[in-house]
């Protein structure tokens, strides 16, 4: 068997792996109630139940603000990631100051530190602000820059860019900022979706900062509805499956729908120079 024979059968094996289990969970939520760990797939064929996705919705309790209040803390997230995380990647990118290098390398072993390490002495920061039980203390960390992993891809990618492209802007008058929007952010694009991407899933997917910080009804998100069918005594296996499958479908649905961007912008952060 040729390699690239054997290169397709492995990845064909990896997907599937990864495919297996949602597979399951989509099977087990179109089961009847009360059938799902024991039915088998060939029973779908005598109808899929769609009416499991209507009653996860309604225990889950108020779907539509679930789903606002989850978007509202998402976008917002996803836009200071971006603004924050790439003019401190062009910084370290591009612009030339003492300390540079080593800042760079302070910032990089942030990475080494658990965010349950910082959870006390950040909750204790909110609090004394006033601001717990509000969503400003899951978008706020986002807004000032705190993940350092996107940084080090912001500047890896300005790296790869050209000089001759800062260097024009500066004979033409442009200063930092105006090269950092108009020239950098316009041509990082697969980067802006490779960060937005991967902000958009931890956000979307986040189950620790809810948890601490938020306590009003009005105020939850998804992942603390989806948490609440565990605390139910009487929750139908099907209806957990098909609230999962609820909450998992924007994911899904924003990675394949820029798949080659997030790609492109993976490839070109690897690189090296």
């Amino acid at each position: 068997m040729s390699a690239r024979l054997w290169k397709a059968a492995t990845m064909l094996l990896v997907g599937a792996a990864f495919c297996v289990p949602f597979a399951y969970m989509l099977e087990v939520s179109l089961q009847a109630e009360g059938r799902g760990l024991s039915a088998s797939a060939a029973e779908l064929r005598e109808g899929l139940h769609l009416e499991n996705y209507v009653a996860a919705a309604r225990k889950m309790g108020g779907l539509p603000q679930l789903v606002r209040n989850t978007l509202l803390v998402t976008v917002l997230s996803i836009a200071g990631q971006l603004l924050t995380c790439s003019l401190s990647g062009y910084v370290f990118a591009r612009v030339r100051f003492r300390g540079r290098d080593g800042l760079f390398l302070c910032v990089l072993a942030t990475l080494l530190l658990p965010e349950q390490v910082s959870a006390i002495p950040r909750f204790l920061l909110f609090r004394a602000l006033g601001l717990v039980d509000t969503f400003w203390p899951l978008i706020l960390p986002t807004v000032l820059g705190g993940a350092p992993l996107f940084i080090f891809l912001f500047r890896q990618y300005f790296l790869a860019l050209p000089d001759e492209l800062s260097e024009a802007a500066r004979i033409d008058g442009a200063s930092h900022l105006r090269i950092w929007w108009s020239v950098m952010l316009p041509l990082s694009r697969p980067m802006l979706v490779t960060v937005g991407i991967f902000t958009f899933l931890a956000t979307w997917n986040d189950f620790w900062a809810p948890l601490i910080y938020l306590y009003s009804p009005e105020k939850r998100t998804l992942t603390l509805a989806l948490a609440g069918f565990n605390r139910s005594y009487d929750t139908a296996v099907e209806h957990m499956m098909a609230a999962s499958a609820i909450v998992l479908l924007p994911c899904v649905v924003v990675y394949f729908a820029a798949q080659k961007l997030f790609l492109r912008g993976v490839e070109v952060a690897a690189s090296k120079r």
